[in-house]
């Protein structure tokens, strides 16, 4: 009787413990991007913690390609096929049900200046800030050129370029169609958004009231200048045909002597293994027309898919890495040369250049980056990217008012769509 007891009791304890056993882990669609900095080993790193101290959630990345992030996510959204979480969701962010609400037990976790609402609805999860954007330059080449001190007026950037090209280096160099957002990104946050948030101190509201368009003084004398320059054979022959990284490479093996990006080109250069660079390379803020001291930073977020079917677990992924686990969230950050965005801040020694970068900003007025603000008063889902696109017919010789005239034209079409 006992023995038949015992097995009975051992079959009901297996019976029991048959549906954990036979249980499937989840997993969850993590859409990233790669780059010089964030390498498919650095994520591998997270994914590996989370995976660890998280047994039954999977983390499968799905690597976002082509010219355009947002337009990858814009794809996966109408192929159905969308991750369950993103990187970089911003751009979709203002069309309802696209993604998830957060709950408010994970947004108390980060500032409260970084959180945004769209359409009455908080879809993304801050999770860090990046500082934008300044010239970094070639020391040597500077001293050979006769170049004292750093250029603080547009004239004397000119007078650099100037100087720069009879010292027979190229002044400048920038990346093209492969990645959309690389031609004119540094030049932009360097000058022209300083100069138009000078005249317009509430742009983005101003033009999405209808008090204001595109068809402003400040923005045609910037790209007016930044064509000169073009024009002036100032930039690296090469530019349109190469990707970012093909640029960046280009730059610091000393083939241009200035390239205007964020602040994660620091971090790249402290971090790395390039003596040159470390040695060669300095950096100063882009001079604008105004005379203003403005800068910008770009809160990154993250967000949840409305389609995702294990909700809970995707934001316990988020909460996690962006500062659930301080060790793992400075990972994060530090790899790029970012910022905590949390209410109690996770830090991390910063290297030479990331230092002097930080340093030129003192002293500097926070304004907000006319194509990454979130919120009420964003702009319509499309248009950074037609911006983009428009820069780089600027770049090949477009008429700026004929371009001018498009933009005001789309912004209007994207706003009503």
């Amino acid at each position: 009787m006992k023995k038949i007891l015992s097995v009975l009791i051992l079959t009901a304890v297996l019976m029991a413990a048959a549906p954990l056993a036979l249980a499937e882990d989840i997993t969850l669609t993590w859409a990233v991007f790669e780059t010089n900095n964030y390498t498919a080993e650095f994520y591998q790193t997270i994914i590996d913690a989370f995976e660890k101290d998280n047994p039954g959630i999977r983390i499968e990345k799905v690597l976002m390609t082509g010219d355009s992030r947002p337009q990858f996510l814009k794809t996966m959204l109408s192929a159905g096929n969308m991750p369950d979480i993103n990187i970089d969701p911003v751009d979709l962010a203002n069309i309802e049900g696209v993604y998830a609400e957060v709950p408010d037990s994970l947004l108390d976790q980060f500032d409260p200046s970084a959180v945004v609402t769209n359409n009455g609805v908080k879809t993304l999860i801050p999770a860090y800030t990046a500082m934008r954007s300044q010239v970094f330059y070639n020391k040597a080449q500077f001293a050979e050129a006769g170049i004292e001190g750093v250029p603080a007026t547009v004239e004397e950037f000119t007078a650099a370029c100037e100087k720069l090209a009879a010292a027979g280096f190229t002044p400048l160099i920038t990346a093209g169609p492969k990645d959309i957002w690389a031609t004119d990104f540094g030049f932009w946050v360097g000058q022209t958004n300083s100069d138009i948030y000078a005249a317009y101190p509430t742009f983005n509201q101003d033009l999405a009231e209808g008090k204001v368009d595109w068809d402003i003084e400040p923005l045609k004398q910037s790209l007016t200048y930044w064509q000169g320059l073009i024009n002036a054979g100032y930039y690296h022959k090469g530019s349109m045909s190469f990707s970012y990284n093909q640029a960046s490479e280009e730059f610091l093996k000393g083939n241009a002597s200035m390239m205007m990006d964020g602040a994660w080109v620091a971090s790249t250069i402290d971090n790395g293994d390039n003596d040159y660079a470390k040695e060669n390379i300095g950096c100063f803020v882009m001079p604008n027309f105004a005379g203003v001291k403005t800068y910008c930073t770009m809160p990154q977020y993250w967000a949840v898919s409305e389609t995702c079917a294990h909700k809970d677990e995707a934001f316990k992924f988020c909460a996690y890495v962006l500062g659930g686990n301080p060790d793992i969230y400075r990972h994060y950050l530090k790899a790029d040369g970012v910022y905590s965005i949390t209410k109690e801040p996770v830090a991390y020694d910063l290297g030479k250049l990331q230092a002097e970068y930080m340093a030129n900003f003192e002293g500097y007025t926070l304004v907000p980056e006319i194509t990454k603000l979130q919120g009420d008063y964003a702009l319509p889902v499309g248009f950074e990217d037609f911006i983009h696109k428009s820069m780089q017919q600027i770049f090949i010789g477009a008429d700026i008012d004929e371009q001018i005239v498009e933009w005001n034209r789309e912004y209007q079409t994207l706003k009503n769509g």
